[in-house]
């Protein structure tokens, strides 16, 4: 069997002391052949630019697969911060090693959990290396927040059209910027349509910002139709965004996603260079206020950041589309990752209200038929019904003993047949209490089942994602066959290892 060396560093660690891949690789080799194992049996997985604050990392993904399979007995890591930065995170990785019969060693920490004291010791580096990750984290911020206060700009993951990113400034592309300036006036102007416009810069030959697109799309024209960039002003600190679950391998701001829109007042703002001059700019906003018309309109859903394609693991897509007969809303197979081969599934659009009323009503069943097993493992009276059914026990044994002792001789008539009405005269009392406390208890669960009717029937977006939230970690579906097929993932069975996997169909 293989020994297992893992080894990982971090965008923001990688040039650190004592941390690099080599170094790392190095002592924990010389770790593993002072406990007698063979060059030949090392295994290396190695994590180049792996974040430690979650379990989306591709080697350690592999590593864990290698050990369910029984190929792997030993694991080495240099330290406990190595494994993961996060305490929770990494008390599964020890639990699912010590499940397999794997046993892990850390080079900086010898014996770690060979005593009660070791044990100790190893939770509170783990404590420390979360702690030191979160003011990585805060002092990373308050450096961004204070570069930007002072008129610099944080470069994206690719610099908008029009611009090129030098030096903490955005620099003008002329010919970028032309063509800024002629989506403007067709739509501003000439009132042609987004689309119009994406079908028109293709018949140009106008290459997008990254050449890896052949074709502009409609909602690239509406993005820089609405970006107030081209107007002399970059805004930071405007949306609340947290690490999507699942992204392996993502380029840079790929792997977050965008859950909430700041206040207004938390913005900061930073003059750049104005591409469109403020009367063409003006029109444009002009006809975005002549009201409504067709075509593709955005509409949140409470799925979002949730949803996920059973096969690829990516996130579908939601879109809506404004018609004469309202807005439809559907979700759409996500598109293949640039580089990475299409889903070989090719699922299809499913209309997006069906989706997400089967989610929430499995949701309400699942936290009523929590909240139905709370109310009944708590109840006060279980404890009477369980005194009761004991009383009536013991009183059927004592009318069958009088019963025995009569007819043995050991007792006369007239006392058997007192005693025996006696204990009937109990067990019919007994009956009764027992009726009437079935009878309380049912009332006691029915009485909020007009509140979970109407919970089941509410459509607001706010409190059906806060339920989301605190019980669900994420929700795949399959839309390849013919029945679309929707696996509710709890949060708890994530925590707990167990795969909670409840099937719906529509």
């Amino acid at each position: 069997m293989w020994t297992a060396i893992y080894t990982r560093v971090s965008t923001e660690h990688q040039a650190q002391v004592g941390h690099g891949l080599d170094v790392q690789r190095e002592a924990c080799v010389q770790y593993a052949l002072s406990l007698g194992v063979a060059p030949s049996d090392v295994r290396l997985y190695e994590e180049a630019g792996g974040s430690g604050e979650d379990m989306d990392r591709p080697e350690l993904l592999r590593l864990l697969d290698d050990v369910r399979r029984g190929l792997v007995d030993r694991v080495v890591v240099k330290h406990p911060d190595r494994l993961s930065r996060n305490v929770a995170d990494k008390a599964i990785v020890v639990r699912e090693l010590s499940a397999c019969g794997v046993k892990l060693h850390f080079v900086d920490v010898p014996n770690w959990d060979e005593s009660d004291e070791a044990v100790l010791l190893f939770h509170v580096i783990s404590s420390i290396a979360e702690y030191e990750l979160r003011q990585i984290r805060r002092r990373t911020l308050a450096g961004k927040l204070r570069a930007v206060r002072g008129g610099r700009v944080m470069p994206s993951g690719v610099d908008p059209y029009g611009y090129r990113y030098e030096d903490g400034r955005y620099v003008v592309v002329p010919e970028e910027a032309e063509i800024v300036r002629l989506i403007y006036q067709w739509y501003g102007i000439d009132g042609m349509s987004v689309r119009a416009i994406a079908e028109r810069l293709d018949a140009m030959g106008v290459p997008t910002k990254t050449r890896q697109s052949a074709r502009w799309h409609h909602s690239t024209v509406a993005r820089i139709l609405d970006n107030p960039l081209y107007q002399g002003t970059w805004y930071y600190n405007r949306r609340r965004t947290r690490k999507r679950q699942g992204v392996r391998g993502a380029r840079r701001g790929r792997g977050r996603q965008v859950v909430a829109v700041r206040d207004p007042g938390e913005w900061i703002a930073v003059s750049v260079p104005a591409v469109v001059d403020p009367d063409l700019a003006r029109s444009v906003a002009l006809r975005k206020q002549g009201g409504p018309r067709g075509g593709s309109t955005s509409a949140h859903t409470f799925l979002s950041g949730k949803l996920v394609c059973a096969h690829c693991q990516r996130a579908w897509r939601h879109e809506a589309c404004r018609t004469a007969g309202g807005i439809v809303r559907k979700f759409r197979r996500p598109p293949a990752e640039r580089g990475a081969d299409p889903c070989a599934y090719r699922c299809a659009r499913v209309p997006a209200d069906e989706i997400e009323q089967a989610v929430w009503r499995e949701l309400v069943r699942r936290m009523r038929a929590l909240r139905i097993g709370r109310a009944i493992a708590g109840d006060p009276l279980m404890e009477d019904v369980a005194r009761l059914r004991r009383e009536m026990r013991a009183a059927v044994e004592r009318r069958d003993r009088a019963r025995e002792l009569y007819l043995r001789g050991h007792l006369d008539r007239t006392a058997a047949l007192r005693a025996m009405s006696e204990e009937a005269r109990r067990l019919r009392e007994g009956r009764a209490e027992a009726c009437r406390l079935c009878h309380a208890r049912q009332r006691r669960l029915n009485a909020p089942e007009a509140l979970w009717t109407a919970l089941e029937s509410h459509d607001g977006v706010e409190l059906r994602r806060l339920w989301l939230d605190a019980a669900v970690s994420r929700v795949e579906m399959d839309a390849s066959g013919g029945e679309v097929v929707l696996t509710l993932f709890a949060r708890l069975g994530e925590q707990t290892g167990a795969r909670v996997d409840d099937t719906l169909a529509t």
